[in-house]
Parts: structure tokens; sequence; C-alpha cells
């Protein structure tokens, strides 16, 4: 008699994989705890409760890229897309981080940090509502660059710099691109309920809610930088290292979102329904959150560089067998092995960055060149959808911007010896 898994079954074999990475984060930095918090100390409590808040709007100002699959299939229904239409919206919602980080020298130490962050949160949600009210695919195009330029792009760029200043910068990257995953998935598990319920408004409603939720923390973050004058360095004056870590932050970018703008595009080709792949790029984010916690402990045992290059090589093994036999058991090990792989790769990018000497002004431009990325990845694949090119274009066009990433973060590591293994993070894990 065959035995049907329940959720409840998958549930416990999940579990003790997640108490496993607690238990080797714990052992590889005791201190590590997310409660262990001085309350006389005002300063190191409003570091945490900052840091806190920048986990969150890291997580929310690209939420609309994040789950660009699902999001753009349900607004295909809503407004006739071609391919091409979906590439180049996919790439505006980065648009914002770009242009956003690039003034952010002249903005970031004039206006208040905190007001930059209420304003950008009522455009993500005036910028959503407002989707509601047009069937045209160019005035759609118009309203998502909009939301993305004067929402997303600042938020982003504030949640970046504070998670820089932190005094643990890797682990905080950690916990932002894990709570990015977490709110990702739940949003996944609720867009298509909240479509067959409601249609586009029950996904307006959705989004837009996520966005109002955070508008009370915004009073936890810095009014200000703490050392304006960091922010002030010319680009030019950057470090080699510095400018090697940015590129490669992009062509990753770039790589990641190429492939996972267009898996529901590859996923019909395989035969997959659009439930099934949301089911799949929920256990995608669940195996993406596993990667990313798991990227400080690895990191600090085996250096940077060695548990990069080996995330690396596991997301290209994944590739192989989609080009030797392409169908559901290729795409779905590519995009659950891959995700993971990925999420772990990425925090070592930003945790480096963080560590030069010209952090500051390195990290101000971290949501351009990391928006960058993921506008070109999608925009790559979709400019040149009208050469036939095959089903695994998308996917081609990912591995060669991953295969242009490692060397370029193999270049900076062995200028400045980012390879070795990170320094101790004492304290909180938020400071």
């Amino acid at each position: 008699m065959a035995v049907t898994e329940t959720p409840n079954d998958a549930g416990s074999k999940m579990m003790p994989l997640f108490k496993s990475i607690i238990r080797l984060i714990r052992r590889s930095d005791p201190t590590t705890t997310l409660v262990a918090l001085d309350t006389t100390n005002t300063g190191e409590r409003r570091a945490v409760l900052a840091a806190r808040a920048a986990w969150l709007l890291y997580a929310l100002a690209p939420l609309i890229t994040y789950i660009t699959p699902v999001y753009l299939a349900l607004l295909a229904q809503q407004v006739p897309l071609t391919e091409r239409e979906i590439g180049l919206l996919a790439g505006a919602e980065s648009l914002g981080g770009v242009i956003a980080a690039l003034t952010a020298r002249w903005w970031i130490t004039r206006f208040n940090w905190r007001a930059a962050a209420l304003a950008g949160l009522l455009v993500m949600i005036a910028g959503i509502v407002a989707t509601a009210f047009t069937l045209s695919p160019d005035l759609l195009l118009v309203i998502r660059a909009t939301a993305s330029i004067f929402g997303g792009g600042p938020l982003i760029v504030i949640a970046i710099v504070v998670l820089s200043e932190s005094a643990a910068p890797d682990r905080n990257f950690a916990y932002a691109f894990a709570a990015q995953l977490v709110i990702g998935l739940v949003v996944l598990l609720l867009l298509p309920v909240a479509g067959d319920a409601l249609g586009w408004t029950g996904v307006i409603i959705l989004l837009a809610g996520c966005f109002v939720t955070a508008l009370p923390l915004v009073g936890l973050l810095p009014k200000r930088a703490a050392n304006p004058a960091a922010f002030l360095v010319p680009a030019a004056s950057l470090t080699r290292p510095s400018w090697l870590l940015l590129l490669s932050i992009a062509l990753l970018s770039a790589s990641t979102q190429a492939s996972w703008a267009f898996s529901e595009v590859l996923g019909s080709d395989v035969g997959m329904s659009l439930s099934g792949m949301s089911q799949l790029l929920v256990g995608s984010t669940v195996l993406a959150v596993v990667g990313s916690l798991a990227a400080a402990p690895i990191g600090q045992r085996i250096g940077r560089l060695r548990a990069f290059i080996g995330g690396t090589a596991i997301i290209l093994l994944c590739v192989f067998p989609l080009y030797l036999v392409l169908g559901p058991t290729s795409y779905i090990s590519y995009y659950l092995i891959g995700a993971c792989a990925s999420a772990f790769i990425a925090p070592f990018q930003l945790g480096a960055l963080a560590g030069q000497k010209d952090a500051s002004a390195a990290a101000s431009l971290m949501p351009a060149v990391q928006a960058a990325g993921m506008m070109a990845g999608p925009a790559a694949v979709g400019l040149t959808a009208d050469i036939s090119h095959g089903p695994l274009w998308s996917v081609s066009i990912a591995v060669a911007f991953l295969l242009l990433a490692a060397p370029a973060f193999a270049a900076a590591a062995w200028s400045r010896k980012l390879n070795g293994v990170p320094p101790p993070q004492s304290g909180t894990p938020e400071t």
C-alpha cells in the first residue's frame, strides 16, 4: 500500500535540517543569538533595532522582483504580455536601484533616512495599486519603473548602508537575505490564493499590505549616517578589490534573475502547471533560506573564496542535466539545488565588500550594480528572444553571467586575501 507524504511529514523532515544549521551557526560563534541584548546599553539597543528594521526593508524593496515569475504570470491574465514585454517589465523593477544608488552620494547625506524610507514605502504602495487602473503594457512599464525609482530604489540603498555599517555585516546580510527569502516564500504561497479569490484586486491587496506592515518600523532606522564624510568618496577613488566585488555582485545578480524571471516560461516548455511551478518556487525558497543561513558558519570555517567557488561549482553541475534531457526532473533539480547554492554564495560578496576600507562609499553603489545586474539579466534574454535559441536560452545567459562572476570575486580575493576566514563577529548578530 502506497504511503502519501503529507505537508506535516515534509515539514517534520525539514526541521532537523534547520536545527542542524542553527547548531552549526552557534558552534562557529558562541555569541550568536537573536535574543541576547543588553537592554541597559541604549546605543547597542538602537543599533540592533535599526539592523532588524533594515532586514525588513532589504526584504521588501525587491519583493516584486523576487516574485517575478508568478507575479507576471498573474499580470498576464489581466494584461496580455509578450515575452519581450515580460523581460522589459522584469528589468524595470530593478531600474530604481540603479538610479537611487548612482545618486546616493547626493541624497544619502542630505535627507532624513526615516522620512526617505517612509516616502519610499508610500510610493511602492501607490505603484502597486495603480496597476489596477490600466490595461496598457506601456503604461504598466511606466508605473512600475516610477515605483522602482522613487520607492524600491531608495529603500534598498538605505537598508544596505545600515547593514554595511553594522558591526557584523556578514551575519546581518545573511539574516537580511533569509528574511527576503522567507517573506518571498509566504507571498508566493498566498499570491495564487489571492488571485483565485479576488482576481487582480486580491494580488494588489496582498502586495500593498506587505509594504503597509513596514510603515511603523521606519522610526527604528537611524536618521543619518554615522560618518557622512565616508559617502563623499568619489567612485573613481574606490579600490580595485571593491570594484571587482561590485562587478561580481552585478554579474551574479544578472545570472540569478535571468534564470528566475523566465522560470515560468521554461516550466511551461517542460509541461509544468502554474500550480506546480508555484510549489517549486516555494521549495526553492526553503532551500535558499537554508543556503543563506549556512553561509556565515561555513565561510567562517573554510574562507569566503573556497565557499564561493564551491557554491558556484554546484550551480554549474545542476545545469548539465538540462542540456542532456530537458524534462521535469532536470528542471526541478536545477531550480531547487541552484536556488540553495545561489543564496549560499551571495552573502560572501556583500560581506567582503562591507569589509573594505572604502566600505561606506562602495555600499552606496551596491544597489546600483545589483539592480543593474537584475535588470540586465532578464533584458538580455527578452531582447534576444526573437532569435531562435531554443527553450534553454535563459539558462545559457544565466550560466554565462555566472562564469564571469566567479573570476571577478576570485580576483578581488587574491588582491585583498578575502579568501581567508572572515574576522570573528562578537556581540549580538544584529550589531
